[in-house]
């Protein structure tokens, strides 16, 4: 069967009158896996909760990054007000399946794009609230904090200021054992966030192994590397270890990832939800933006702290046109490749040193 499959997809790849159906078939079995999932969450989920509560749910949705998700949760807390008794939903990519319960919007988490719930089940909620920004359209881009824009949009009070997440103590205490166990007892823990993101984004890894081992050589033991080792949209991504540094890629699921950013004391990444993550925990880190601007992202109340490139097309992603996105950049990204290693030393020694003196 499967070889008969493999030759049958040859034959359609090498057909020049057929290899125009795979883009729609793909399509069509996406849309398929779609509407079973929501049909899933409509019979486990939706119906019984009507039938229990008499009250039809209200649906938040937001399928993009982790740091938008949680740019949306003032808003959500704030729309929460407006519909008292009602249970809540959050739609989500699944890797942000943890952040509605943590930012206290709801533990009921729908983790897959809410399209077919709002078009064709729209009927069973008492509220749909789909959360957008200038940046989603293609010729409009927006001039406000994230978190302004979200509540903005439906009309509700909101400073900037990052929601605040809560890591479970079980969570918390687990990551301590998993750092005594790797030999972190006292002393600064510095995490370096590489990526993996779109290229356009990340700062050149040879950048980051000259940081790691500056840090090495001022004395600091615990630098360690979080991440992933996969793109959602990129696929695997193969990099060399950094020097002097323990690497956690692929191993932490993405509550261990905050709680740990909230036992150390500097993160230090490029523009990801990781730097939101901090945010929301009121932990210091230092982000590398290029093509993104921070005062879009991040109140000026922020714990965070910003190394940016002095070029003249900085920012780029807030323009319009819009000239790169996603790896299409006319400059060979300079934006990020000029950040140099000594500034975002600097900047993070002297965080470093804050901390220290703050205890």
């Amino acid at each position: 069967m499967k070889s008969l499959r493999r030759d049958l997809r040859n034959w359609v790849a090498a057909s020049p009158a057929l290899r125009w159906m795979l883009p729609p078939l793909a399509t069509f079995r996406e849309a398929l896996r779609l509407h079973w999932k929501t049909f899933g969450c409509v019979a486990r989920v939706i119906l019984p909760l009507l039938l229990s509560t008499g009250k039809r749910p209200v649906l938040f949705s937001r399928y993009v990054g982790l740091g938008d998700v949680i740019c949306t949760f003032p808003a959500a807390l704030e729309l929460k007000k407006r519909h008292p008794g009602a249970t809540f939903i959050y739609s989500c990519h699944p890797d942000s399946a943890c952040l509605p319960g943590m930012g206290g919007v709801t533990e009921l988490v729908a983790p897959f794009r809410a399209n077919f719930l709002k078009k064709y089940w729209r009927f069973l909620f008492a509220a749909v609230y789909q959360f957008e920004y200038g940046d989603d359209r293609a010729f409009y881009v927006s001039s406000e904090i994230l978190i302004e824009a979200f509540c903005r949009q439906f009309g509700v009070p909101g400073d900037g200021e990052h929601p605040r997440l809560h890591v479970s103590a079980g969570v918390r205490d687990r990551m301590r054992a998993v750092l005594v166990k790797k030999g972190v007892v006292n002393g600064p823990i510095i995490l370096l966030h590489p990526g993996p993101s779109w290229p356009i984004r990340e700062w050149p890894r040879k950048d980051w192994s000259n940081l790691a081992g500056q840090f090495a050589a001022h004395g600091y033991q615990h630098i360690m590397e979080l991440g992933s080792g996969q793109h959602p949209h990129t696929g695997k991504i193969e990099n060399p270890a950094l020097p002097a540094t323990l690497s956690l890629v692929n191993q932490l699921t993405l509550e261990e990832s905050i709680a740990l950013i909230e036992i150390s004391d500097l993160l230090i990444g490029i523009d990801s939800g990781l730097l939101h993550i901090a945010a929301s925990l009121r932990k210091p880190a230092l982000g590398l933006f290029g093509p993104t601007t921070p005062r879009l992202r991040f109140s000026p109340k922020s714990s965070c702290s910003f190394i940016i490139s002095d070029v003249e097309c900085q920012g780029c992603h807030h323009r319009i046109p819009c000239i790169h996105w996603i790896t299409n950049c006319p400059h060979d990204i300079r934006c990020m490749k000029n950040i140099p290693v000594a500034a975002v030393l600097r900047a993070s020694l002297a965080m470093l040193a804050k901390q220290a003196e703050s205890v």
